[in-house]
């Protein structure tokens, strides 16, 4: 039983391996939540971010980061793993919203 509970997770960590998303399709993510600004200072945010913010992408093998910074302030923050992106903004993220 024990071998096929490993079986099952080597084969899901293998499968992660090769179906998280890439660079691109997690900055075509966090442009989307950029895009679509809730409020006046979002707006400007987002500004911000396009003329000075920093963006990263992490990979840690079975799933994917990017992350969008203003300053050392996170904005945006991307995840992905076989093959779904999920991105929203750091506030909304902290709150829960």
């Amino acid at each position: 039983m024990l071998r096929l509970v490993l079986l099952i997770l080597v084969i899901a960590g293998v499968a992660a391996y090769f179906t998280r998303p890439d660079e691109a399709a997690l900055r075509q993510g966090a442009e989307a939540v950029l895009s679509d600004p809730q409020s006046i200072g979002e707006g400007f945010e987002n500004m911000g971010a396009a003329l000075l913010g920093d963006r990263a992408y992490d990979n840690y093998f079975v799933a994917s980061r990017y992350r969008v910074t203003l300053d050392n302030e996170p904005i945006v923050q991307c995840w992905g793993a076989f093959t779904q992106v999920k991105c929203a903004r750091a506030a909304d993220a902290r709150t829960g919203g």
